[in-house]
C-alpha cells in the first residue's frame, strides 16, 4: 500500500472527501491573515477579554479531568486501607455522598447540626460567607472552625444576657419589696407584722390581709401581736400581746425618766434600768445579761462602785464618776485612729472581760453549791479556797484529769488553780500563789514567773523584749509541742505572751464564753511597731472580722438563741449589727429598740448621714455599717402614735440625741429627722392644744408639753420652737390640703398673714360648695358637727366654731379687735377677706333665709358686681361696667399672684345674683299693686340684670360655658312684663 492511499485512509476515517478540502499552504495563509487582522481590530468593551492563555487553560483542563476520573472510576489507597480495617466503605461512600456539593464532586464536609432545643441562632445563619474550593479540605477546615468560635461566643452572649437579665428583675423586685414596705410603714403606719400578714396572705386581697385589718383606725392599742393574722384571736396570742404590752408599758416609764434625767442634766444608769424591766422574763432568759454586758461595757457607775468590780479596777477615774448622755460619742464617731478612739476600744474590751470575770465567779459559786461534798468548803471561805474547791470538783474524775493532763505542784493543782483565778479576775491572788509555790516549780518554768508578775502588773499587759525571748524559749522547748503538757499551763503561757496567735483556742476554754474571755485577753489595741512584730497584730476589729468569719449559724444554728450571737457582737463593739440582727427577730424587736437607745444615749451607735434610706442597716465601701436609728424608732411608734402622742414624743425627742455628732451634716440631718417626726405626731393626733398649746381669744397663752421640752430637741428659744415645730406643723398641713388645721397652726407660730390666707382659701372654696335644694333642704359641705369639730382640733381663739363661715368671722373679729395683729396682715389679705365674708353671708341669705333682697344689697355691698342705678346713660354704664370688670379681674389676680393661690367660683355668684334679681322682679310682677314705682323698680331690675350680662361677657374666659347659656335664659323674663 503506497503513501497516497495511506493518507486517503486516514481522512477518510475522518469522514471527509479529499476532493472538497483546499490545499493545506492556502487555510494556514488564509488563518494567518485572519490572526493579523485581529489585532488591528480596534478594542471593542463589549467583546469578553482572554484572561489565561492557551497552556493555563490546557492545564486546568487536565486537572478538572483527572479529579473526575479519579472521584468517579479511582479507589486511592485508603479506600483498601479502610476495607482491609474492616470499615464499611460502601456506606462511608455514601455518607460522603450526602455532604454539601457532593452532586458537584466536592468533598467538604456538612456542618454539624445541632439539636433545635439548643439551637441558638440570633445572629441567623452563621455559615460560610465564601465559595470554597472543590475539595480544598484547609479551607473548610478554617471556616468550620471559625463558626465554632463564632458560635461558642454567641452562646456565651446570651448566656450573659441572661444573667444580667435575671439579677436585673430580681434587684427591682427588692427595691421594690423594700420600698413598698418603707411606705406602707412612714405613710400608711403599717407595721412590720402587719405587712409580713400581707405577703403571706394566700388570698393576696387587701380586705382578707393582714393590711385590711391595720391599726390606723381599728385598734385601740398599740400591739397587733395581740390578734393573729386571721383576725381570730386565740388564747396563745392574747397572752404573747399582753406581755408585750406590759414590757412595752415598763419601757415607757424608763424612756420618760431618761427624757427627765436629761432635761435636768443629770446622768441616768439607763442600762440597769432597763434591765429592771425584762426581769423575769421566762422566754429570754439571757435578756437580762444582755443588758448587763452593755452595762459593763458602758461602765455605769454603780458598778464601778460594787467590791468586786472595783478589786481589779486599775482605770484612772474615780469609782463612782457617773458617765455622762454622749459620753463616747466623740471617740466612737470620730477617727478610728486617734488616740481617744484606742482607749474607748481598750475600755470596752476590759468592761467585756469584767462581765465575763464575774459571770464565771458566779459559775463557780453555783457548781459548788451544787457539789459541796466534794468541794469540801467550810467556814467563809476566800476566793483562792473557792477556786481549789472548784478545781477539786471539776477535776475529780481520772478521764477529766487525763483530759486536761492537770500537772500537781506542792500537793496541788497549781496551774489549773492559777488560770482559774486569771480567769475570775483575780491577778493578786494568782500573783500571790505562784509565788509561794515558785521553789516548786519545775526549772523548765523557771521564767513564768517573772513574766507572770510582770505582765500582770503591767496596764498594758506587755512584757520586755528579754523577758518575752526568754518565755517564749520555754515554750518552744517543753510545752509547744508537747502532748502531754497541762494544759491549763499552756494557756497560761499563750495568755501572757500572746503565742501562736494564728491558733485562737485553747482546749480549757470549751464554751463560748470563755472563749470570748480569751480573746479580749489576747486583744492588745497599743500596737507598736518597734516592739511588737507583725504576727502579733490582733485587735478588737480583727476579733470582729474573725467573729463574722465564724457567723451567726456557728453560735445560733436553729436560731433559738439569737442573744447568744447578739451578745458575742455586743462584746466586739459591732453594734450597729447587734442591733440589727436583733431586730430581725420578730419576738425581740422591741428589746432591739431599746437597746438602741442605750447605745445612741452614751453615743456608742452610728447613723447614716441622709436618714432617707430604707434599709435598716448600711454598710458603706470601708465596711465601716451605720443604723438607721431615726427610721427605727418610727417604725417602732408607728401603731401607736395616733393614739398617745404624749409617750410617742418621749422617742421622737430621742433621734435628736444624734445632733452631736462630729459630722455637722449628719448632727442637722438628724435633728432635722427628729422635728419631722414630732411634727407627723402632732398632725396625726391633732392635739394640738395639749402638745403645741393654744392662745386664747383674750391674747393669754397656754403653754403645750412640746414646749417644755425644747432642750430635748436641741431647741433654743421660743422663736427657735415656733419656726421648727408649729410653723413646720401648719406648712405640712397646707401641703395635706389640712386647710382648717393649718389655720390654728398659723395662728400658734404667730403667722398671722398665713391665717388670713388659709382663711381666704378655705372660705373661697366654700362658695362653691353652698347651693340651695329644690326640696327647701340647706346644706353646707364644709360645716361641722361638736364631734367632728373636736377631731379636727380647732381651740383656742377660735374655739367654739361650727362652720367656715363662722370660723371666718371669728378670725376677723379677734384680728379686727387686736391692731397688732392686724398690722402684721397684708392689706389685700385683709380686703379679700371681707369681700369673701360679704359674698358667703349674700349666699347663706340667699340659699338659706330665702331672702333675695337682703343677698342682692350684700352683693352689691362688695363693690365687685357692676349692680348700678338705671339713672346713668349708656355711656357712662359701658364705662362703669368696664370699671368693674377691671377691677373684678384686679381682685381676682392679686390673690391669685401668691403661692396660696385663691379658688373663687365666679359662676356661682353670678348665677345667684342673676337669681336674686329674677326672684324680685317675679314677685314684683306677681303683686297686686300696679303703682308706678313698682315700674321703676322693674325696670332698675332689667337695667341691671344688662348690666350684669355685659359684665359676664367681658370674664369670658373666667366663666363656664354653661353660664351665658343661664343667663341668657333668665333674662328672658325681664322682656315679657306688661
Amino acid at each position: 500500500m503506497n503513501d497516497s492511499t495511506l493518507k486517503s485512509s486516514q481522512y477518510g476515517g475522518l469522514g471527509g472527501s479529499t476532493s472538497s478540502r483546499p490545499p493545506a499552504n492556502t487555510t494556514l495563509s488564509s488563518l494567518l491573515a485572519q490572526a493579523n487582522s485581529l489585532n488591528e481590530v480596534e478594542y471593542d468593551s463589549e467583546l469578553p477579554q482572554i484572561r489565561f492563555g492557551i497552556d493555563d487553560i490546557e492545564r486546568m483542563s487536565e486537572t478538572v479531568a483527572g479529579r473526575g476520573k479519579k472521584g468517579k472510576n479511582e479507589r486511592g489507597e485508603g479506600f483498601g486501607l479502610l476495607s482491609n480495617l474492616g470499615v464499611n466503605t460502601s456506606q462511608l461512600t455514601h455518607n460522603i455522598s450526602q455532604l454539601p456539593n457532593a452532586a458537584e464532586t466536592s468533598t467538604r464536609p456538612r456542618r454539624r447540626r445541632q439539636q433545635p432545643q439548643h439551637r441558638i441562632e440570633p445572629l441567623g445563619d452563621i455559615g460560610p460567607s465564601y465559595g470554597i474550593g472543590d475539595g480544598d479540605i484547609g479551607a473548610w477546615g478554617r471556616n468550620w472552625h471559625e463558626m465554632v468560635i463564632l458560635g461558642g461566643i454567641e452562646v456565651q452572649r446570651q448566656r450573659t444576657i441572661k444573667s444580667f437579665q435575671k439579677q436585673f428583675q430580681q434587684r427591682i423586685i427588692q427595691n421594690w419589696e423594700i420600698e413598698k414596705a418603707r411606705l406602707l410603714q412612714d405613710e400608711l403606719g403599717v407595721t412590720d407584722d402587719e405587712i409580713a400578714g400581707l405577703v403571706g396572705s394566700s388570698d393576696g386581697g387587701l380586705a382578707a390581709s393582714a393590711l385590711g385589718k391595720s391599726a390606723l383606725g381599728a385598734s385601740t392599742r398599740r400591739f397587733p401581736m395581740a390578734q393573729s393574722q386571721l383576725g381570730k384571736s386565740t388564747s396563745e396570742s392574747r397572752e404573747g400581746g399582753l406581755v408585750m404590752h406590759t414590757k412595752m408599758v415598763r419601757y415607757e416609764r424608763v424612756i420618760g425618766d431618761l427624757n427627765q434625767r436629761r432635761l435636768r442634766k443629770e446622768p441616768f444608769e439607763l442600762c440597769q434600768a432597763l434591765e429592771e424591766t425584762v426581769k423575769g422574763d421566762s422566754r429570754h432568759p439571757l435578756l437580762p445579761a444582755s443588758y448587763h454586758i452593755l452595762a459593763y461595757l458602758t461602765y455605769e457607775p454603780s458598778l464601778r462602785e460594787s467590791a468586786d468590780y472595783a478589786s481589779t479596777s486599775t482605770e484612772t477615774f474615780a469609782p463612782g464618776e457617773p458617765v455622762q448622755e454622749r459620753q463616747y460619742a466623740s471617740a466612737y464617731l470620730g477617727d478610728q485612729k486617734s488616740n481617744y478612739a484606742t482607749l474607748l476600744r481598750g475600755r470596752l474590751v476590759m468592761g467585756g472581760k469584767r462581765f465575763l470575770e464575774r459571770d464565771f465567779e458566779r459559775h463557780v459559786e453555783e457548781v459548788i453549791a451544787k457539789n459541796p461534798k466534794e468541794a469540801a468548803l467550810g467556814g467563809v471561805p476566800g476566793i483562792r479556797n473557792k477556786i481549789r474547791a472548784f478545781v477539786d470538783v471539776t477535776l475529780r474524775s481520772k478521764e477529766s484529769r487525763d483530759a486536761y493532763r492537770a500537772e500537781s505542784v506542792n500537793g496541788s493543782l497549781l496551774w489549773a488553780q492559777t488560770y482559774y483565778l486569771v480567769r475570775c479576775g483575780y491577778t493578786d491572788e494568782a500573783l500571790n500563789l505562784i509565788a509561794e509555790n515558785q521553789q516548786h516549780i519545775s526549772r523548765d518554768d523557771w521564767s513564768f514567773p517573772g513574766a507572770f508578775k510582770s505582765a500582770l502588773s503591767s496596764t498594758e499587759r506587755r512584757l520586755s523584749k528579754t523577758q518575752r525571748d526568754q518565755l517564749y524559749n520555754d515554750f518552744n522547748s517543753h510545752i509547744r509541742n508537747n502532748p502531754n503538757v497541762d494544759q491549763f499551763k499552756y494557756a497560761l503561757y499563750k495568755l501572757i505572751g500572746r503565742f501562736e496567735l494564728n491558733k485562737k483556742s485553747v482546749k480549757v476554754a470549751s464554751t463560748t464564753e470563755d472563749w470570748m474571755w480569751l480573746q479580749l485577753s489576747l486583744v492588745r489595741e497599743n500596737f507598736n511597731k518597734d516592739i511588737d512584730l507583725p504576727q502579733d497584730q490582733y485587735d478588737l476589729v480583727d476579733l470582729g472580722k474573725l467573729l463574722l468569719k465564724f457567723g451567726n449559724d456557728k453560735f445560733d444554728s436553729n436560731g433559738t438563741k439569737p442573744l447568744s450571737w447578739f451578745n458575742l457582737l455586743l462584746f466586739t463593739a459591732q453594734f450597729e449589727k447587734a442591733i440589727a440582727y436583733l431586730y430581725s427577730k420578730p419576738q425581740l424587736k422591741t428589746d432591739a429598740v431599746h437597746f438602741a437607745v442605750a447605745l445612741s444615749y452614751y453615743g456608742l451607735l452610728r447613723v447614716p448621714s441622709k436618714g432617707e434610706e430604707a434599709d435598716l442597716l448600711i454598710t458603706d465601701d470601708a465596711d465601716v455599717s451605720y443604723l438607721n436609728f431615726a427610721r427605727l424608732i418610727k417604725q417602732y411608734i408607728s401603731p401607736f402614735f395616733r393614739l398617745e402622742p404624749q409617750t410617742a414624743l418621749q422617742y421622737a425627742y430621742l433621734v435628736s440625741l444624734a445632733s452631736d455628732s462630729p459630722n455637722p451634716a449628719i448632727g442637722q440631718k438628724q435633728k432635722q429627722l427628729a422635728l419631722e417626726l414630732v411634727r407627723d405626731i402632732v398632725l396625726s393626733s391633732k392635739s394640738w392644744s395639749k402638745l403645741l398649746g393654744s392662745v386664747r381669744a383674750d391674747g393669754t397663752k397656754e403653754t403645750g408639753l412640746i414646749e417644755k421640752d425644747l432642750k430635748l430637741l436641741k431647741l433654743n428659744d421660743e422663736a427657735d420652737y415656733l419656726k421648727n415645730v408649729v410653723l413646720s406643723a401648719a406648712e405640712q398641713s397646707l401641703l395635706d390640703s389640712s386647710l382648717i388645721d393649718s389655720i390654728e397652726l398659723y395662728h400658734l407660730a404667730g403667722n398671722y398673714n398665713k391665717v388670713i390666707e388659709s382663711v381666704n382659701k378655705t372660705l373661697g372654696q366654700s362658695l362653691s360648695s353652698t347651693s340651695r335644694n329644690d326640696g327647701g333642704n340647706h346644706s353646707n359641705s364644709l360645716e361641722f358637727s361638736q364631734d367632728n369639730l373636736q377631731s379636727v382640733g380647732l381651740s383656742g381663739a377660735f374655739g367654739g366654731t361650727n362652720d367656715i363661715y363662722q370660723l371666718s368671722q371669728k378670725v376677723y373679729n379677734v384680728y379686727e379687735k387686736d391692731f397688732t395683729k392686724r398690722t402684721k396682715v397684708s392689706k389685700i389679705n385683709w380686703e379679700t377677706l371681707e369681700i369673701l365674708l360679704k359674698l358667703k353671708l349674700g349666699l347663706k341669705q340667699f340659699n338659706e333665709e330665702n331672702r333675695p333682697d337682703l343677698a342682692l344689697e350684700t352683693f352689691k355691698s362688695t363693690k365687685l358686681l357692676p349692680l348700678l342705678d338705671n339713672d346713668n346713660n349708656d355711656l357712662n354704664s359701658s364705662n362703669s361696667i368696664l370699671k368693674y370688670s377691671e377691677n373684678f379681674k384686679f381682685f381676682l389676680d392679686s390673690n391669685s399672684s401668691n403661692n396660696n393661690k385663691l379658688n373663687l367660683n365666679l359662676d356661682e355668684i353670678i348665677l345667684t345674683t342673676m337669681k336674686c334679681l329674677n326672684l324680685l322682679s317675679k314677685n314684683l310682677k306677681n303683686s297686686q299693686y300696679g303703682d308706678h314705682s313698682r315700674i321703676i323698680q322693674l325696670n332698675l331690675l332689667k337695667f341691671q340684670s344688662q348690666c350684669l350680662i355685659q359684665f359676664s361677657s367681658l370674664l369670658r374666659l373666667r366663666l363656664g360655658s354653661d353660664v351665658y347659656r343661664q343667663l341668657s335664659s333668665m333674662s328672658k323674663f325681664f322682656y315679657f312684663f306688661q
